[in-house]
């Protein structure tokens, strides 16, 4: 099965909309049958916080891509940098580093960045 990484660091309210375009994207891949990982960084991580606005456009579509499979995963110093390195606030989504990411890019068929 082809492998799509989507790195977002764009964050969730921002007037571009390039978190949500990130989210349509992996929608469309995961509709299309492949395997997406989603991995956040920086202000882009604010996707996957609790307190997101339900008005926010992503929330919504954030929490239907988790639930049909999504696999989401955070950078570890992001975590660290918001105070969610303790407990972080969203079940199913993974402790990531860089390292890590290295790994997702080798891995992937396709990278895209937002």
């Amino acid at each position: 099965m082809a492998r799509a990484l989507i790195i977002v660091h764009a964050p969730p309210e921002a007037p571009d909309c390039r978190a949500l375009t990130a989210l349509r994207l992996a929608g469309a891949l995961l509709a299309d049958s492949k395997d997406v990982c989603l991995f956040l960084v920086e202000e882009g991580a604010r996707l996957a916080d609790p307190r997101l606005g339900a008005d926010n456009p992503c929330r919504a579509l954030f929490y239907e891509l988790l639930e049909v499979g999504l696999e989401v995963q955070v950078c570890g110093g992001t975590l660290k940098k918001f105070g969610w390195d303790q407990a972080y606030p969203l079940p199913g989504i993974g402790r990531s580093s860089m390292k890590a990411l290295s790994v997702l890019m080798s891995e992937a068929d396709e990278i895209v960045t937002f």
